[in-house]
């Protein structure tokens, strides 16, 4: 008997089929876990961008809410009497642009306002005059504070050598922690000078403090709000912005600072209590000039967004309750992913 034709083996077309088949399943499988783990990677790396940029986003407004009023240790209920503002500062203070003062206010008056630390505008109220703007977000709050620097950039005590400088051209408030001016160096810093404080009476005296001990703040007012920008992809991408007084410049302006991408919104509510110590017994979004000088807390609500399209889980159709802004539905964006942030700070430099 031939043999050799019994021992020939082979993959009959049924076989055949069912290996092609098998494969093809594996080969799904494999492709599906690879798209899946793509797809979770992006999500992944979306979400830890958002929360990054509402960390920094939060954490810029926090410390400046946290050290709005602070004049170098006079209180904000004593500002408006104890701490005088010379006359070149403010014919400086009115030249500058950008400033946002409301209409019929002039320019000095609303920048130089030692007697409101804080300035807010809900979204549903009159805006100010530079962010009434198409590239301004509608429905986001506007947050203004003024506020020295932490940090002395001038020291006197008048047992040592002073340390620090001021520079040419910057507001500053100088203090004793009892009395103080704000002032705009000319070309040189004197502990003496300037001599056009005005009085009551309007009658000029030397700014005080004239003697030592004496330390010398830079005076750094901030405008928060959201915008959109352009970005080289050409999207209108919202991000939170910040106007700073650039004192330097000639005149001086309040200039753009970007900070955060991806901030589709802004809310503040403030926890407002009565004379004392007492902690927050409520919380408002329409706080008037008395109740922002009684706000001992302030609880920040931002929305952010993804700054990439390419998400599958996305928070185009869902709508959002930021504070006092309910049901608010972003513009719709293809494949992004939205949350919301929560902070609140406490205001030290409020209480009596």
């Amino acid at each position: 008997m031939n043999t050799s034709r019994q021992q020939q083996q082979g993959l009959t077309l049924v076989e055949l089929m069912i290996a092609l088949t098998l494969g093809l399943i594996v080969i799904a499988v494999v492709v599906g876990v690879f798209f899946s783990t793509s797809q979770n990677s992006r999500q992944n790396e979306a979400l830890a961008a958002v929360q990054d940029n509402a960390r920094f986003a939060l954490d810029a407004i926090a410390r400046d809410l946290a050290m709005a009023g602070y004049w170098g240790g006079v209180r904000p209920i004593d500002a408006a009497l104890n701490i005088r503002i010379s006359a070149a500062a403010r014919a400086a203070a009115a030249t500058a642009t950008g400033t946002c003062g409301p209409a019929g206010e002039s320019p000095d008056v609303w920048l130089l306002d030692l007697a409101s630390p804080l300035a807010f505008r809900n979204h549903g109220e009159t805006q100010l005059p530079c962010l009434v703007d198409a590239s301004v977000q509608a429905n986001t709050d506007v947050l203004v504070i003024r506020r020295v620097s932490g940090i002395a950039a001038y020291s006197d005590d008048g047992l040592g050598a002073a340390t620090g400088a001021t520079q040419q051209g910057r507001f500053y408030v100088k203090t004793n922690q009892n009395v103080g001016s704000l002032f705009r160096v000319g070309t040189s810093f004197d502990l003496t000078g300037p001599a056009d404080c005005p009085d009551a009476d309007g009658i000029s005296e030397t700014c005080k403090p004239a003697t030592t001990p004496v330390q010398v703040y830079a005076y750094t007012p901030q405008i928060y709000y959201v915008r959109n920008y352009l970005r080289s992809e050409g999207d209108g991408m919202p991000i939170l912005c910040r106007r700073y007084l650039e004192d330097t410049a000639s005149p001086p302006a309040m200039r753009e600072d970007c900070l955060a991408e991806g901030v589709e919104n802004l809310q503040v509510e403030w926890g407002i209590g009565s004379q004392g110590n007492n902690p927050a017994e409520r919380y408002t979004s329409t706080p008037t000039v008395d109740e922002l000088l009684q706000a001992r807390t302030a609880r920040i609500h931002v929305l952010v967004r993804s700054t990439t399209g390419n998400v599958q889980l996305s928070g185009d159709t869902k709508t959002f309750t930021l504070g006092d802004l309910t049901n608010f539905e972003p513009t719709p964006a293809t494949g992004v992913v939205r949350r919301g942030f929560t902070a609140t700070v406490q205001l030290k430099n409020f209480h009596p």
